[in-house]
């Protein structure tokens, strides 16, 4: 969702309106999202599916929508092929390539994305591949060039919306183990169900640490930390726009690629993933040899804030205003298959 958000926001900045279709899994995003002039609607129906894509048909009719971005793992080829053949200029956003792309314009900026097996089966499909191209959130888009101090004072926590795998306090309690004087600040996500217990591991170490309920400028807090331990996934890219040297751990499955990726770009150092019975250990030695090397975090700033420089939303926002105009679905009358 939030890179949905990012491109609408850039959108916006060109003068567009956009509509998003989502389930009421996203409200926590709604008041971010009403702040960029989105037109917010919630659905009931089934994701890629054809009371789905008759709601889509209908809500992008009478908004007088010419475009439709798709962004989930449920939607496929049939899906974006439908739009297509409805009039509309189609933009996916993509991680897996896992089939012929009829659609206009296909988005995916992960470490991974050059390498997989993109085809398109209209035959005029453009592939926007690479970090470049990362939507980041508008308060990304412009940050300074990082300074890193020689001590660490501040250590970030993130795990991302949800932390199902009670890591939180555990981290916690970890961290409070090294012997380097740091305060914690620990982000707690919109999904969180776990929040006493990490009360309960936040009253117990010896150190300050601070909880932040779901940030609306998570930038700030990134800025303010000397370092990051992260979850994997969009996170990283936001803490490499941002500077933030980072020990990265893998909660899902599709996050290994890009970690793997950024750690041999030098963005960050990889702990290991969920289901590691050494994991904690790994996330307090990695950030402990993190803490003592300052050369190394910033050798990690400086390649972080080149790999991703906050303008991937923009370049993808050229791209389709540059195509829309000339590309024969954007101009053609947009009807509703019955």
């Amino acid at each position: 969702m939030s890179r949905c958000i990012s491109l609408a926001a850039a959108l916006h900045k060109h003068g567009a309106n956009c509509v998003f279709m989502v389930n009421g899994a996203y409200i926590p995003q709604r008041n971010f999202a009403r702040s960029h002039r989105v037109v917010w609607k919630t659905s009931d129906a089934d994701p890629g599916g054809d009371d789905d894509l008759k709601q889509v048909f209908e809500t992008a009719s009478a908004e007088g929508s010419g475009a439709v971005v798709t962004d989930s793992y449920l939607i496929g080829n049939r899906y974006i092929a439908r739009l297509r053949a409805a009039g509309f200029y189609v933009v996916a956003i993509d991680d897996l390539a896992r089939f012929p792309f009829p659609c206009q314009l296909v988005v995916n900026f992960g470490m991974h994305a050059r390498q997989l097996s993109y085809q398109s089966s209209s035959g005029d499909t453009s592939f926007l591949l690479g970090p470049q191209y990362a939507l980041l959130r508008p308060e990304f888009w412009h940050v300074d060039s990082r300074t890193i101090d020689d001590i660490v004072q501040n250590v970030l926590i993130t795990i991302g919306g949800s932390d199902p795998h009670n890591l939180m306090p555990r981290m916690l309690a970890s961290l409070d183990e090294l012997s380097d004087k740091f305060t914690i600040t620990a982000v707690i996500g919109p999904f969180f169900e776990n929040r006493r217990e990490i009360e309960l591991s936040r009253d117990r170490c010896g150190r300050r640490v601070r909880l932040v309920d779901d940030p609306c400028l998570v930038r700030d807090h990134m800025l303010q930390a000397d370092l990051a331990v992260s979850a994997g996934g969009e996170t990283l890219y936001e803490l490499a726009a941002t500077g933030t040297p980072c020990v990265a751990f893998q909660v899902a499955d599709n996050q290994s690629d890009n970690i793997q990726g950024m750690a041999a770009q030098g963005v960050l150092w990889s702990a290991g993933a969920v289901g590691d019975a050494d994991l904690l250990d790994h996330v307090k030695t990695t950030t402990q040899r993190l803490i003592q090397s300052a050369r190394t975090r910033l050798e990690m700033s400086k390649a972080g804030q080149l790999l991703i420089d906050g303008h991937g939303a923009s370049r993808v926002v050229e791209m389709i205003l540059r195509d829309f105009d000339s590309t024969l679905g954007a101009k053609e009358t947009r009807t509703v298959p019955k």
